[in-house]
């Protein structure tokens, strides 16, 4: 009995600070169903534009404020996931004996790992599709030129410019930008070339804002991703906002898979 009680006594304070820590920075109406199904997601209608799963965390006001004005056609969407580090482990192929905050950085930062990535999964394609055939880091926006990724185990600071070849939008360019403190990375995407469907130039620079937070809980992370964007009224014209929603939710679900699958 009195190993019991000790063992009770030893443990208590461990799940009490996971249980803390996650309860402290989720809101608190999907709590129980991050915890449950491990993620959770928020695809916002036109006319709500309101963040609802940002973190409580050091970043939580430059999540918030970074937005696209939006005059026309808006998109936002949210997800969240909670990551368990040992099921990582073990089901990864990277040899982690642990996982820090610094792998994450790692990982955030070699991104031209993307090249190759796939989406849309299912039982009749269960490799999926290519999404994106070529990402890398490049010299300058008036240069496609390759130039090696700045992998850093802390990337506070960093500043990357991005070429990526997406299967249906062509050819995109992206800057990056990176803050590092303590347990958390956050990482801001803006497209700094009109993106197109059909021809048609939908989003210009500088509309469309990926948010991505990590969050090293210890035993798990918490992931969030976020995209915001504005698109012209042309889209209204031909009535295909849900297949651009369509379209986006698909990207941010890659990049979660992306990130869980390079451990």
């Amino acid at each position: 009995m009195k190993k019991w009680i000790a063992f009770i006594v030893f443990i208590f304070p461990l799940w009490s600070a996971w249980s803390s820590a996650v309860d402290q920075m989720v809101p608190a109406e999907f709590l129980e169903q991050l915890k449950n199904e491990k993620t959770v997601s928020v695809i916002h209608e036109e006319e709500d534009e309101n963040l609802t799963l940002v973190p409580r965390c050091f970043f939580q006001a430059e999540l918030n404020e970074n937005r696209i004005v939006k005059n026309s056609s808006p998109y936002t969407a949210e997800f969240l996931y909670l990551i368990s580090k040992s099921e990582l482990m073990e089901s990864g192929t990277g040899n982690y004996e642990k996982i820090t905050i610094e792998d994450v950085a790692e990982i955030l930062t070699a991104i031209s790992t993307m090249s190759g990535m796939r989406y849309r999964f299912s039982e009749n394609h269960p490799k999926g599709s290519l999404l994106y055939r070529e990402v890398y880091t490049m010299e300058s926006l008036k240069s496609k030129k390759k130039i090696p990724d700045d992998i850093r185990r802390n990337c506070d600071g960093l500043k990357v410019l991005c070429y990526q070849h997406d299967r249906l939008l062509g050819d995109l360019k992206f800057a990056l930008d990176y803050r590092q403190r303590n347990d958390e990375i956050y990482l801001t995407i803006r497209n700094k070339v009109p993106l197109g469907l059909f021809g048609i130039h939908a989003c210009k620079e500088d509309n469309l804002a990926l948010n991505i937070h990590v969050t090293d809980l210890g035993d798990d992370i918490l992931f969030y991703i976020s995209a915001d964007a504005n698109y012209d009224n042309v889209f209204k014209m031909f009535s295909i906002r849900g297949f651009i929603k369509k379209l986006m939710n698909e990207r941010l679900d890659a990049i979660y898979r992306w990130f869980f699958l390079r451990f």
